[in-house]
């Protein structure tokens, strides 16, 4: 079976991935009517691992250094399952799924800042293109007026997220190349993501704290196999393909996003003609930074 699975081109997988992510944030956005961010995240990062364990026998191959995956497997727990998976779920609460994963998408700028003031790094030109779509694009959504108009406070948390995310790409082409175990990462992700969040939990408020619910368990089962779906072709793609071809596909997310939320989430997202500009701007600067090396 997933001989055939890798037989797919990974910039497929990546295309792939992207979907299967939207329809993830799909289903967690329904959930967080029923509980908080923090516990739906929770819920969702089990479920992966679950999912992970069957696909370990399939998808994995323990040849490599394990110590040096496992460093990779912790940061991209720490950093993806736990603060950016938790902060971009906030943030789809208090300004919808589709403005959370437009900015969460700008995410190469903080990839390129950090390769600027960490490695002394020199972008090209077409990068400093992308960056100021990237901004260009940020700005007309948050500054948008009327019924899409939020405080810009608001999207304290997606950019955070953004932040976050810029970092795990990396991450994941590092953890591949040690170790071909994309099942095995996720499950220790997941693991330390959920030990991570757990103990933030006892310093939140009430309403933010974990709260453990049978039918919520049952009803994220599908939120975390679309997550895991979404992860295997994400860290697959990223072991096969190029980083500068595969990232910017991987980006692709807030496209299906906007294409899945009027059937899904009719009546919860507000979606304008500048939202749809504005997401196309940030994808098209994404690509354009990802693209060079």
């Amino acid at each position: 079976m997933f001989d055939y699975f890798s037989t797919i081109a990974p910039e497929y997988r990546a295309l792939l991935g992207s979907f299967f992510f939207a329809c993830n944030q799909m289903i967690v956005r329904r959930l967080m009517d029923r509980a908080s961010p923090l516990t739906v995240t929770m819920m969702v990062n089990f479920w992966m691992a679950v999912t992970a364990l069957f696909l370990v026998p399939f998808s994995d191959s323990f040849e490599g250094n394990f110590y040096i995956a496992f460093l990779f497997f912790f940061a991209v727990g720490f950093i993806g399952q736990a603060t950016a998976r938790f902060l971009s779920s906030w943030s789809s609460a208090l300004v919808g799924v589709s403005r959370t994963n437009t900015i969460v998408a700008g995410s190469p700028v903080g990839a390129s800042i950090m390769g600027v003031l960490i490695l002394g790094e020199r972008p090209a030109f077409d990068v400093w293109i992308g960056i100021v779509l990237i901004v260009v694009g940020l700005v007309v959504m948050t500054s948008e007026k009327g019924a899409g108009n939020y405080p810009l406070k608001l999207y304290t948390y997606a950019f955070i997220a953004m932040i976050a995310f810029s970092v795990t790409p990396y991450l994941r082409k590092g953890a591949m190349a040690a170790l071909s175990a994309p099942a095995l990462g996720v499950i220790i992700a997941a693991i330390v993501g959920n030990f991570t969040l757990m103990t933030t939990s006892r310093f939140m408020p009430g309403p933010q704290k974990f709260v453990f619910s049978r039918s919520l368990a049952m009803a994220s089962i599908p939120a975390g196999i679309f997550a895991m779906a979404a992860a295997i072709n994400f860290w697959t793609a990223l072991r096969d393909g190029p980083l500068t071809v595969i990232s910017p596909l991987i980006r692709m997310t807030p496209v299906f996003v906007l294409i899945l939320s009027p059937i899904f989430l009719r009546g919860k997202e507000i979606i304008t003609m500048r939202l749809i500009l504005a997401t196309g701007v940030v994808v098209a600067g994404a690509a354009l930074v990802t693209a060079n090396p």
